[in-house]
């Protein structure tokens, strides 16, 4: 059967991101046959042209779109991607008769909602390796097709229990008929996975929503076979673990460490890592293996806002994950979430002052928390009246504590300002499109938070504007 496979995602901030749920997606499919084209439209300068063109001549029998966000997650300068979606299946419909299929992270997120809003024949929700080819093959051979909680059609009762599918067994990602060698020369490097799944309860977070809450590893030596493919056939310098928590199990993230090391790949990576899980002989292999930075989940530096947010870790773990990244001399970040349930002005200045004292390489700071369907955050958030009754969750929707009097931005923007390795998207301090896309320019390897520590002060212009 002839499949056209469609990324939707066109964001290129803070870096053009590889649709790696699509490679896994187009490897099981060609592993049962199927021809497969591949439509990547994160570079795309004309959408509507270039899909034509590829309808055209490939005419597929079936489409399938993945969609990877629903939005930024930036507040306040949120920006919706449904309407990316719209364009696509619009073109998709103009000029292919063919079925269409959703699915992607973004779609799983509120699949009944999505299902109903967009133009498409039917919806995977959760991984679709395995249940994308079995609905390819029904369609192929005119076989009935009936609902099931993992797949949704638009033109039949939704059944009464939708629950994301999980693959039993993660397989390596077919990036064949992608451009990987662009992301790494635009975005700076290439991402990996190496499990799905994550056990821990944040309030906010969907992965456990999407993946279940166990931890499904993949095969240590097909993750070393995928990194020596790209190194050899992509040319790979660096690599980025997309895992949700790198280093959890510490047990298997020290045994893929000590693979690399064992297989000497001259490479170099980063992560996310949870500061609970981080003992100095995992850090002292991770450093051994490649690793150049290390992102912390920290999310707050208020004892009370960790809890509040249900985070796995205290204060102290992180401050002595912190402290270990300097005496190892590791670049590391800390990522904050600004104004979840509880924040007052002093849970902020708490997270201010322990930045202050544990001095990272750079502080990413987020502000208000996006409210998703299923999340202990939006039972929260109505219980609180902040989401009323028919409050669509499609939109960008964000919590923002009601003891901060609205005085959020200007308490961040103020506080950020002074200190020169902050970094604050919604509010365009050290980061904005302008300035990505000038650095991108020097091809600079590795996440670009590491160039923020050595900025002599915080700067809210592009860098074209910089004397």
């Amino acid at each position: 059967m002839k499949i056209l496979l469609i990324s939707v995602n066109r964001e290129r901030m803070p870096a053009p991101v590889f649709p790696l749920g699509l490679a896994y997606i187009a490897g099981s499919l060609r592993e049962k046959g199927h021809c497969i084209e591949v439509m990547d439209l994160c570079f795309s300068q004309n959408v509507r042209e270039d899909l034509k063109e590829v309808l055209v001549k490939f005419e597929p029998e079936l489409i399938g779109l993945s969609l990877r966000n629903l939005d930024n997650l930036t507040y306040p300068t949120s920006i919706s991607y449904l309407q990316d979606a719209e364009e696509v299946i619009s073109a998709c419909r103009h000029y292919s008769r063919a079925k269409l299929v959703i699915g992607g992270s973004g779609f799983s997120l509120a699949p009944h909602e999505l299902l109903e809003y967009l133009d498409v024949d039917f919806g995977i929700v959760g991984e679709g390796e395995e249940v994308l080819p079995t609905l390819a093959n029904s369609i192929e051979r005119s076989l009935p097709i009936s609902p099931s909680p993992h797949l949704l059609i638009k033109a039949k009762p939704l059944p009464s229990w939708i629950h994301g599918a999980q693959v039993s067994t993660l397989s390596t990602p077919d990036r064949h008929l992608f451009h990987t060698r662009r992301y790494l020369e635009e975005g700076g490097m290439v991402n990996l996975q190496t499990k799905r799944g994550c056990p821990f309860s944040c309030i906010y977070c969907t992965y456990p929503l999407l993946e279940g809450k166990k931890v499904r590893v993949r095969n240590v030596e097909d993750v070393i076979e995928e990194i020596r493919y790209l190194i050899q056939e992509q040319e790979a310098d660096y690599f980025y673990f997309v895992d949700d928590i790198f280093n959890y199990p510490p047990s298997f993230a020290q045994q893929l460490c000590r693979r690399m090391v064992e297989e000497r790949l001259q490479i170099q990576w980063s992560a996310f890592v949870n500061p609970g899980f981080l003992s100095e002989e995992l850090l002292k292999w991770m450093k051994e293996a490649g690793c150049r930075g290390v992102e912390f989940g920290t999310d707050s530096g208020s004892p009370a806002m960790l809890k509040n947010y249900g985070k796995s870790f205290t204060v102290e773990e992180v401050t002595k994950a912190s402290q270990l990244c300097i005496k190892l001399n590791m670049n590391h970040c800390h990522y904050l979430l600004f104004g979840g349930p509880g924040e007052t002005e002093e849970t902020l200045q708490e997270s201010f002052r322990l930045m202050d004292r544990l001095e990272p390489t750079a502080v990413i700071a987020m502000l208000g928390l996006r409210i998703y369907p299923g999340t202990e955050l939006e039972r929260i958030s109505r219980l609180e009246g902040i989401l009323e009754k028919e409050t669509n969750l499609l939109s960008p929707f964000f919590y923002i504590s009601p003891l901060l009097k609205g005085r959020l931005e200007e308490i961040v923007r103020e506080e950020t300002l002074k200190r020169r390795q902050w970094i604050v998207q919604g509010l365009e301090i050290n980061i904005s499109p302008n300035l990505m896309e000038q650095i991108r320019k020097f091809k600079v390897r590795g996440p670009l938070w590491e160039l923020v520590g050595r900025m002599k002060r915080s700067r809210m212009k592009p860098l074209s504007e910089l004397k």
